[in-house]
Parts: structure tokens; C-alpha cells; sequence
């Protein structure tokens, strides 16, 4: 295998058995060459390396972001697994995978650094839950990042065990998620995150650029303070679920 992926420079198992050249059918190649990669599950030992190697280049205050997404397979019958995920990109049903990956950036400049990735089923038995799945992914981050980062999560991250996971350690961990509807109590009262959030002072303006259709839109929208963020989700309020 390795002989073929350097020979090729490919990992596609059709061209490295094409650079092994041996003296029987291709098919039979690929198929042992197949048969023996499924012997063993390379993923764990692969994303704790591309996290070692990642983390040397993590600063302080670079953005984990952190995403359940969805792998479609439209035209695949018979891979192993394979199960029903909703496409985020064509909102619709389909064959495919759950995704869980992270990667880190810092918003000054455009660079991304790949931190994890692994698709999973439902179907498989080591899979318990989607939030199983994620909280071993985050684990990993705390293990090899330790303080440096701020994990990042859309909507999809709004569940009490994922705010336990974060606030529950002898150190609170420093995180942004995006909230559904849920009520934080705030000196004393208990008061709907989307009212709050109308009433937080937005002294800061960003723009942003989107092409549709060929053609350039801006728009401009309000920020929060940076430090006050960081409050909101660590010392004035406390979650209610």
C-alpha cells in the first residue's frame, strides 16, 4: 500500500493496484488490498494525529469551529452502513453518513487547520448518539488544545450536555454557541435569550460580502463587544433546562 501510494502519488485503490503491476487480474489486486484495509479501523489513530499536528499551530484565541454535518452518497447502493441524513446543502433525505469535524481558524487571515473528521451511522453499533460522537471529538480538542481555542457551534450544538461538558470542569472552557430558544437567568430573573440579545449594546459594525448569482451583495450588521461575549456565556448568566 505504501509502495502504491507513493508510485501513484494517489490513494485510490484502482491506481495503486495499476502501479503494483502484478501477475494476475486487477480486480483480484484491488480486492485484496480492500479486504485488508477494512481488517482495521484507522480513523481514531488518524485524527489523533492530524490533531497533534494541528495543535502546535493553535493560538489562543483562534476559532475551533466545531460541525455535525451530513456526507451525502446520492448514487451509492451498497456501502456499508449507509443510512437516511438530511442534506443541508439540498434540504432534503438521503443516503449518506453523519459528519463530526472541527477545524481551527483565526479570523485575521484565510488559513483553515484540520483538526478532526469522521463520518458515522446510526447503524453501526459503536455509534450510540449524535452527542456521544461530539463530546469524544471535544475531549480529544481538550486533550491535545488544552485552553487554547474557542470552540464554536451552530444551533445544533443548543443541548444541556454539550453546556455541561464546557462549564462543568474545575476550569470552565471558552465557547460560543448559537441558541434556539432557551432561558438564562440573569441576576435572579429568568429571562428569554432572544430578548436579551435585543437589549445588549452593539457599539461594533462588520461587513459582509456574498456573491449570488455572479453578483456582489453587502450587508452590514452589528456585533457584540468581544469581551462582552465572553461574559455572556461565562459569569453573568447561568443556563435553564
Amino acid at each position: 500500500m505504501l509502495y502504491g501510494i507513493q508510485a501513484s502519488k494517489d490513494v485510490k485503490l484502482s491506481n495503486i493496484s495499476r502501479t503494483l503491476k502484478e501477475d494476475q487480474p486487477l480486480i483480484k489486486t484491488e480486492d485484496r488490498l480492500s479486504r485488508n484495509l477494512d481488517d482495521e479501523d484507522f480513523n481514531e489513530a488518524m485524527n489523533q494525529e492530524i490533531v497533534r499536528l494541528g495543535a502546535r499551530k493553535i493560538t489562543e484565541d483562534m476559532v475551533i469551529a466545531i460541525d455535525p454535518g451530513d456526507l451525502r452518497k446520492k448514487h451509492a447502493r451498497k456501502m456499508e452502513f449507509l443510512g437516511r441524513v438530511r442534506d443541508g446543502s439540498e434540504k432534503e433525505i438521503g443516503n449518506g453518513y453523519f459528519l463530526c469535524k472541527a477545524v481551527a481558524t483565526d479570523i485575521e487571515s484565510k488559513k483553515v487547520i484540520p483538526l478532526y473528521c469522521e463520518a458515522y451511522s446510526f447503524l453501526s453499533e459503536d455509534v450510540k448518539s449524535e452527542n456521544a460522537q461530539i463530546l469524544r471529538m471535544i475531549d480529544l480538542l481538550f486533550e491535545h488544545l488544552e485552553d487554547r481555542g474557542i470552540h464554536a457551534m451552530d444551533r445544533g450544538g443548543d443541548w444541556g450536555v454539550l453546556f455541561k461538558r464546557y462549564l462543568g470542569r474545575k476550569r470552565p472552557k471558552r465557547f460560543v454557541i448559537r441558541l434556539v430558544d432557551r432561558d438564562l437567568i440573569h441576576r435572579g430573573r429568568r429571562r428569554n435569550c432572544c430578548d436579551l440579545a435585543k437589549v445588549l449594546p452593539t457599539p461594533y459594525e462588520t461587513v459582509l460580502i456574498v456573491y449570488e448569482e455572479g453578483r456582489r451583495k453587502r450587508g452590514r450588521f452589528n456585533i457584540m463587544p468581544y469581551r462582552l461575549s465572553f461574559l455572556f456565556l461565562s459569569t453573568s448568566f447561568t443556563w435553564s433546562w
